[in-house]
């Protein structure tokens, strides 16, 4: 009996002892099962802020960096008829001769003859720039060498020479013819540094390359003695270049034909 009295001493302490526990607010020095732990709960949601809240969308694309501008060609055109050479001056082989209206592509440049090295149909050449239009950056474009001069040869001789006239009777200071003379000829050759134009043998003009033609005026007698020779004019005309002068090509004229 009496260690049961205990036993109900004992179960009669306990209760009470619960008892005084129910109620009370758990305080930061003995929190209860249910109360949050502060900083946990701090740390773990400041980690959570941290952390992506969505998911990445897809990659944006990158921007294609734009194209810079390739530099033009550079491209040459003439305004007159322009012989192409294998080298910058009438010494060289004429190769080509690029007409108005044409374009073709600058290759190089050589400066201090004013020349151009261009493409033509069949290769490369020297283009005198005196009727050229150069467009596009022509600053990268190499500056070439001037080839070794050639041993020039004779230009060839003109053909096709014709020396049409007119004559006038002038009376004053006394009679006498006024005779204009129209002359022109086809250049045949490829090298020629000029023609020279001849009246009676006498140096009258020297032409530049590439010319075809000459005007003059001069006088004749208006009488002769029946059974003279008829009163003549003499022209001529003559390619050169610095290996000499080819023949002559001469007609004459008169006004008692």
């Amino acid at each position: 009996m009496k260690s049961r009295r205990i036993l109900l001493a004992l179960d009669a302490l306990l209760i009470a002892a619960l008892a005084c526990t129910i109620g009370q607010t758990p305080t930061a020095d003995r929190p209860s099962a249910d109360t949050p732990d502060l900083p946990a709960t701090i740390t773990v949601q400041a980690l959570t802020l941290q952390a992506p809240t969505q998911t990445p969308g897809p990659p944006t694309e990158t921007a294609t960096p734009a194209a810079t501008n390739t530099p033009t060609v550079p491209q040459v055109r003439v305004s007159s008829a322009t012989n192409c050479r294998t080298g910058p001056s009438v010494a060289y082989d004429l190769l080509w001769t690029m007409q108005p209206g044409q374009t073709a592509e600058a290759i190089g440049k050589h400066t201090p003859t004013g020349y151009w090295i261009i493409k033509y149909p069949g290769g490369q050449c020297w283009l005198w720039g005196q009727y050229a239009t150069v467009s596009g950056n022509v600053g990268p474009l190499p500056e070439y060498p001037q080839p070794p001069t050639p041993t020039p040869s004779k230009p060839a001789a003109p053909t096709n020479f014709k020396v049409p006239f007119s004559c006038s009777i002038n009376m004053s200071p006394f009679m006498h013819n006024d005779v204009h003379v129209d002359m022109s000829w086809t250049d045949v050759a490829t090298n020629e540094a000029g023609y020279y134009v001849f009246r009676n043998d006498e140096l009258l003009a020297t032409l530049g390359a590439d010319e075809t033609s000459y005007s003059d005026d001069t006088t004749m007698v208006a009488l002769i003695i029946v059974g003279s020779d008829k009163p003549q004019i003499s022209y001529s005309v003559q390619a050169f270049n610095d290996a000499g002068k080819f023949e002559k090509k001469t007609k004459s004229i008169s006004c008692f034909e």
